[in-house]
């Protein structure tokens, strides 16, 4: 998983200010609007869409940096509650306000306005959910006063949602926030009788009658102040409530319990007794309890235990509670309604958290008695059963209340809970057995029968325990040990997700809690387990610099971009709490950064290859790491490939440091050939990465061979060995995935070619005195070099005869592999293939696949993709053979040719197509054959064929740019060192430039995008960078389109601008050609796309020299409507547009003849057509003609007999068309007459009758 390569935290960091001024400009004007008389007035109701954007746009951003936000908190939140509270002050003095919720709604739609406080508690919850609800209250206003405000506000929600009055009932947003408020509130000093200003007399007949609470017996008979008894029963109403009102009744319950003067009145008393007694199964007379109650009831028992951690006033009733959560959780009745409170998470932790709570109360004295042990002791195996939760929070909550327990433990007991969660972790964990296959391998550990869930509890436990310093010094060795076997913990489910990225995350959050809560000299102190010694560290290593080395293995190979920025993290705080204890510490910070290893890629080339270059123990390090499942097993193909390519490039950055370099290569190369010996023919994944590894091996090659050449026989004979086993278990064995296999392979061949290169030479007897190729340079080279490689080379080691044929065997193979990841690796295969193959072997096998390429395959074969490629690169050695004479062309190009025309002239599939393209794109088979390749790139950039799947025609115009784009850069890119035939090419590829105009402004995105790029290999180099900044969907962008021909001398290419310059009526093919796909992208592209071709036609129609413009662009659209006539594709947009022009007043059809010709050509277009949508087009056009010619009634005559032959649709477009033509601008006289007669009747199921009176009415026949 990589992460962006500009992270959001800066991008945000770059924005955030100019978010926050726009809110700060926003807000006030949001809440309040002038009064007349020069102050501000809070509204009553706000838009909705302003609410929205105030919302999704400026606040939720800053979830990812919300402490940006924290210095104008202070000035926004006193303007959100002081416009609350005034909202509600308004309501309290002017009586008709009181139903302004209503009147807000009843005259506009509610999804357009809403209240002013719905939009405020909107803005207050977000702010909440950003910053905490904790951080957000403490700005809001907190006198005594607003206190029956608010409460009496919400009283009266309360009645009007149980009113079917019509008025609008509040929000949970206000709810919750009101409850959060008066929470705030309840932190008033003075008592609540004082504040009250409703009363309870003792016979019960006061002010405020006291409300019945299922369960709860009020205190002192019920004589409490009147804002305790309101408050209550509202708080245990939404204490049940799903939503996030319950976390502020909690609150403000919790408030009011724990006040002193509600405690002498024995509120508190009430509450945990009524707690105690809906933790019970509800009775009938209850109703159901849903699971939400119980999590209600669990939150207030945790947070009136909290709020108690220091004081007394809980501690009488501990042991019942205990009891009964406990009772609670251990519960399994089947019938009962308990087993379904724990069936949640939520309860589960906070279970977990009321039980933690009573715990460390107890654990307050010194000596507890027999139950407070045994409570405690119950506990801790409770949460040590726990930590095997299904559910994360279960298991964090878990963790953290076993660490927070374990802190006030006796050191002996706390030693036991360490030790037991390390005995946990230590449990079915197993050895792996000796390989047969490779006796020297060293056994590791078996991790695939731990329970995953279990791992991430424990592992938790021990990261909480170190980050409060719980455990002893002397038991370090052990946790260090169990944190870095979590460190690389992986296991997959069976769909083959990963289920080990918590543990890792958990690991190492626990080496840093290490490094920041242990002094250098503990941790020095601490003898390096042998196990961890044994993997790759020298004996001496200390346990800060293992660690090291394991943090700097997860930065660079893990899969989660977490789990590297946590390490990156760790190792931050290992070397900078514990400096000179590490190998190069400062910079290893520096290379293993904090956003360098945010990509993964460049985590695994360069972040590792930095790492190595600092010592060479970290990249031992890495180097094994990438025989495992971060690297050659990962299950991401992309990521195997990478992993493979930086195996090789580390191997080498060792034996460059090594006084032995070859003896290092040979040693990485027997490790990895010793694992692909010992694999599985299951394990397709790691011999994929494999195989990736050994040739990227074979690429470091010439770099250490042309320093030192000592070693390599021996190299030499160890890899052809073990490339000969490998092609020949290839050839003998299929497997599950052969694309991975075929395409591992082909790679592994090219970088065989230094390799078979060497032994070559070395047979020769002249391999001192040559240079190596790595394989990956050979394409780079010119056909002359790649030519004259194939005449040094051919067949010229007697012992490579076995290998290459079972090369060619497998090739083949891979050739016939339809998928896009083989193709070009196997077509580059096949050109070593050629190299390494004698004169009349290379024959054959160019004929072999010409063949192939010759003929389209029987039956459902599919296509023989890599055929192409490897015919197209096979152009480089062919004038190395002497072909029979029926081949025309002395340098047996035509004999390719002739292969690839004939196939592109038989099989019209679009698949073939796109293929040949493919093959021919940037080659100098295309560059140096254009004449014969012109008609093939002609008809790709034409070709709008579609079929079921849609415009399949697309892949093959995108694949026809890229190779006009190739073409172009290389005979118009650098000097362009002129060969003779140079300005022919020139002048033949100046003929694709036209239809490349067209395509860069069509409706396809994928396509418009490439045509861009292309379009801007023609152009000079200034304006080609103007181009490729433009988005191509913009109107700056089809501007530049528009005016390119009257600025063509300046801009195009010299080269090409010349050859363009001499075809003949330019002007005409120019615009048709760019019309015909303007047309398009105005007509039937997204939305925007729209909007913008047609903002920049109509600019460009209306500019100064409008009128010529104007004209160029209604004469191309006229001549295109001949044109194009049968071909929907482009006339039915091209008669959309020209209704378009005509309604902008934008389209001159001249004198008379031309509006009489563009008649004929919509009727003629409409004529006996079942396409609704263009009949539809033709009326619109009609349309415009009538009201644009002074003669209508001939057009209108059109327009009615086109009106006869439509459907009932087209029936009321001409009828819409009509009242434009005689009712807008003629109001008055015989144009409103006539505009009458079109009223009343439904024309779309009139009969012929009236539609022919219709007609003799208004005068159209």
């Amino acid at each position: 998983m990589d992460a962006p390569e500009e992270d959001l935290d800066i991008k945000l960091q770059k924005i955030s200010g100019d978010l926050i001024t726009e809110f700060d400009r926003s807000l006030p004007l949001l809440l309040r609007k002038p009064d007349g008389a020069g102050g501000t007035v809070v509204r009553s109701r706000v838009r909705t869409r302003e609410t929205q954007r105030l919302i999704s746009s400026l606040l939720d951003p800053f979830q990812e940096l919300p402490q940006l936000l924290d210095p104008h908190l202070p000035k926004w939140l006193p303007q959100l509650g002081d416009a609350f509270l005034d909202y509600h002050v308004q309501q309290q003095r002017h009586l008709t306000a009181r139903r302004s919720r209503a009147a807000a709604l009843s005259s506009t739609h509610s999804d357009l306005l809403m209240p002013l406080p719905t939009a405020i508690c909107r803005l207050l919850y977000t702010l909440c959910k950003i910053r905490g609800e904790k951080v957000i209250v403490r700005f809001l206003r907190n006198d005594t006063r607003y206190l029956e405000l608010l409460l009496s506000a919400i009283e009266e929600a309360e009645q009007r949602d149980t009113t079917a009055d019509g008025v609008v009932a509040w929000t949970w947003e206000e709810r919750y926030v009101v409850l959060l408020w008066l929470s705030h509130l309840m932190f008033a000093p003075f008592d609540l009788a004082t504040i009250s200003s409703t009363h309870v007399d003792d016979e019960g007949d006061g002010e405020t009658s006291v409300p019945f609470i299922p369960g709860f017996v009020w205190p002192n008979g019920g004589n409490l102040p009147g804002i305790a008894i309101r408050i209550l029963p509202l708080a245990v109403k939404y204490l049940a409530s799903p939503g996030k009102e319950r976390d502020a009744a909690k609150a403000l319950l919790v408030r009011i319990s724990m006040r002193k003067d509600m405690q002498q009145l024995g509120v508190l008393d009430a509450l945990v007794c009524w707690a105690l007694g809906r933790l019970q199964p509800g009775g009938e007379e209850d109703g159901p309890r849903t699971p939400y109650h119980y999590i209600g009831v669990l939150s207030f028992l945790a947070g009136i235990l909290g709020s108690s951690a220091d004081t007394s006033d809980m501690d009488s009733y501990l042991t019942m509670l205990f009891r009964a959560v406990h009772g609670a959780s251990s519960s399994e009745d089947p019938g009962g309604e308990v087993p379904s409170v724990m069936s949640s998470a939520m309860a589960r932790r906070i279970v977990i958290k009321v039980m933690r709570a009573i715990a460390v109360l107890v654990l307050r004295s010194p000596q507890p008695d027999e139950a407070g042990t045994e409570l405690v002791e119950t506990t801790i195996g409770f949460l040590l059963e726990s930590l095997a939760d299904n559910d994360t929070p279960v298991r964090l909550a878990a963790s953290k209340a076993l660490s927070i327990v374990t802190l006030k433990l006796h050191p002996e007991m706390a030693s036991q809970v360490v030790e037991a969660v390390l005995e946990s972790l230590n449990k079915n964990v197993l050895w792996s057995k000796k390989d047969a296959k490779n006796p020297d391998a060293p056994r590791t550990r078996d991790l695939s029968a731990v329970d995953p869930f279990e791992w991430h509890g424990l592992m938790l436990s021990l990261s909480h325990l170190l980050y409060r310093r719980s455990p002893p010094a002397g038991n370090l060795a052990d946790i260090i040990q169990a944190l870095v076997m979590g460190l690389s913990f992986e296991q997959r489910n069976p769909s083959g997700g990963s289920m080990g990225a918590n543990v890792r995350d958990a690991a190492c959050f626990g080496i840093w809690a290490l490094a920041r809560r242990y002094t250098t000299k503990e941790l020095l102190a601490v003898k390096t387990p042998a196990v961890l010694l044994a993997k790759y560290h020298s004996q001496d290593a200390s346990v800060l610099q293992v660690l090291a080395s394991e943090l700097i293995v997860s930065a660079s190979l893990d899969s989660a971009g977490n789990i590297r920025r946590g390490s990156s993290a760790a190792l931050q705080e290992l070397i900078g709490r514990h400096p000179d204890t590490v190998v190069q510490g400062i910079w290893v910070v520096q290379t293993v950064d904090y956003h360098a290893v945010a990509l993964r890629s460049r985590a695994l080339q360069e972040v590792a290859l930095g790492a190595t270059k600092l010592s060479e123990q970290y990249g031992e390090a890495v180097l094994s790491a990438l025989l495992g499942w971060r690297g050659v097993g990962d299950v991401d193909a992309a990521s195997r490939r990478v992993a493979g390519a930086s195996y090789g490039t580390i191997t080498a950055e060792l034996a460059s440091a090594s006084p032995d370099p070859m003896g290092r290569l040979i040693q990485s190369t027997v490790l990895v050939l010793g694992r692909i010996k010992g694999l599985q023919a299951r394990q397709v994944e790691e011999r994929h990465g494999l195989f990736l590894s050994f040739g990227s091996l074979l690429d470091a090659m010439p770099g250490i061979v042309d320093s030192n050449k000592a070693g390599l026989d021996e190299f030499i004979r160890i890899s052809l060995e073990g490339l000969e086993a490998i092609m020949a278990e290839c050839n003998t064995n299929s497997y599950r995935r052969p694309e991975l296999i075929a395409e591992a392979v082909s790679q592994l061949v090219i970088s065989s070619f230094p390799l078979l290169q060497a032994a070559t030479l070395l047979a020769n007897g002249s391999l001192q005195s040559s240079t190596l190729l790595p394989g990956r340079d050979l394409l780079a080279k010119s056909n002359t070099d790649i030519a004259r490689l194939a005449t040094e080379l051919n067949g010229g080691c007697p012992s490579l005869a076995n290998l290459t044929a079972l090369i060619k065997s497998y090739l083949h193979t891979c050739l016939l592999r339809p998928e896009e990841e083989v193709i070009p690796p196997a077509s580059q295969a096949g050109l070593v293939l050629l190299i390494f193959s004698p004169t009349k072997e290379r024959e054959a096998i160019i004929r072999e696949w010409a063949e192939s390429v010759r003929h389209r395959p029987s039956g459902r074969a599919s296509t023989a993709g890599g055929f192409f490629s490897a015919l197209v690169l096979s152009y480089s050695v062919v004038s190395t053979l002497h072909l029979s004479s029926e081949e025309e062309g002395d340098d047996g190009a035509a004999f390719i040719c002739d292969a690839i025309l004939a196939r592109w002239a038989s099989d019209k599939d679009t698949d073939v197509r796109v293929l040949i393209l493919r093959s021919l794109t940037g080659s100098e088979l295309l560059a140096k054959n254009l004449r014969t390749f012109i008609g093939v790139v002609t008809d790709g950039l034409d070709d709008y064929h579609t079929n079921a799947r849609g415009d399949v025609g697309s892949l093959v115009r995108f694949r026809a740019l890229r190779a006009t784009r190739a073409l172009w850069e290389g005979l118009l890119g650098g000097e362009n060192k002129r060969e003779e035939g140079g300005d022919e090419d020139v002048q033949l590829a100046s003929t694709l430039f036209l239809r490349v105009l067209r395509l860069a402004a069509e409706k396809l995105d994928r396509v418009r995008a490439e045509a861009q790029a292309a379009l801007a290999a023609a152009l000079d180099s200034s304006y080609a960078t103007t181009l490729r900044t433009s988005t191509f969907s913009s109107r700056s962008y089809f501007t530049f389109l528009l005016s390119l021909y009257e600025t063509r001398t300046e801009r195009l290419h010299p080269l090409l601008g010349h050859s363009i310059s001499s075809i003949p009526s330019l002007q005409e093919k120019w615009t048709d050609e760019l019309m015909a796909g303007l047309v398009s992208s105005a007509d039937t592209g997204n939305e925007d796309l729209v909007i913008a071709s047609r903002a920049a036609l109509c600019a460009f129609c209306s500019e100064s020299c409008s009128k010529k413009n104007r004209d160029v662009v209604c004469a191309a659209l006229v001549r295109n409507l001949r044109v194009y006539q049968g071909d929907d594709r482009v006339l039915v947009p091209t008669l959309e547009v020209v209704a378009f022009l005509f309604h902008v007043g934008v389209f001159s059809i001249g004198g008379g003849k031309e509006g009489k010709r563009l008649c004929l050509l919509v009727q003629r277009a409409c004529f006996k057509t079942g396409n609704v949508r263009k009949i539809e087009a033709c009326v619109r056009v009609y349309g415009g003609i009538a009201s644009a010619s002074s003669s209508a009634g001939r057009d209108g005559g059109r327009d009615e007999e086109g009106r006869r032959e439509a459907r009932k649709r087209v029936r009321s477009l001409v009828v819409d068309e009509l009242w434009g033509l005689f009712c807008i601008g003629n109001e008055g006289g015989e144009g409103e007459e006539k505009g009458g007669m079109l009223l009343g009747v439904d024309w779309g199921a009139a009969d012929k009758g009236a539609v022919r009176g219709l007609v003799e009415g208004l005068r159209l026949g």
